[in-house]
């Protein structure tokens, strides 16, 4: 795999680990909502329990938000191939999270025509202008020495 590809990849990725981070921002609030609950119950003082809930909640506003906003986006690229089969594979891939081998299955293909598909939609799709890829952030909209 090249290291154009591999950039790519990553790119494509993000969705999955935006939805990880909003998961667990959603068990802390879930959590802290049940604490809440049990110090009210015994009367205890909830003041700053309430306000880290409520911070809580806004991070998960703005997480579910980015979620959304990257998924667009990353739909939107994929959408952009010329190749239905390509643009398959590469939605389940990075929106529904599922592996080569269930997409095979689905697409009654082999694993190894899928990752062979994979590998070719990779060389194709085109990143949005502007998109410097690195191993550990993505920053849009900023030129990259590539």
């Amino acid at each position: 795999m090249t290291e154009l590809q591999k950039k790519k990849i990553l790119w494509l990725t993000r969705a999955k680990l935006a939805e990880q981070k909003l998961n667990a921002l959603s068990a802390v609030r879930k959590h802290d909502e049940q604490l809440l609950a049990e110090l009210n119950y015994f009367g205890e003082d909830t003041t700053v329990l309430s306000a880290q809930l409520t911070d809580t909640l806004t991070q998960t506003e703005a997480q579910l938000h980015t979620l959304l906003t990257l998924r667009e986006e990353i739909r939107n690229t994929i959408l952009s191939l010329p190749d239905l089969q390509m643009q398959t594979i590469l939605l389940r891939k990075y929106l529904s999270y599922e592996t080569n081998e269930k997409i095979a299955d689905a697409m009654f293909y082999d694993v190894r025509t899928i990752q062979r598909k994979h590998k070719q939609a990779l060389d194709q799709i085109s990143l949005p202008a502007g998109t410097c890829i690195s191993e550990t952030t993505i920053f849009p909209n900023i030129s990259c020495e590539n």
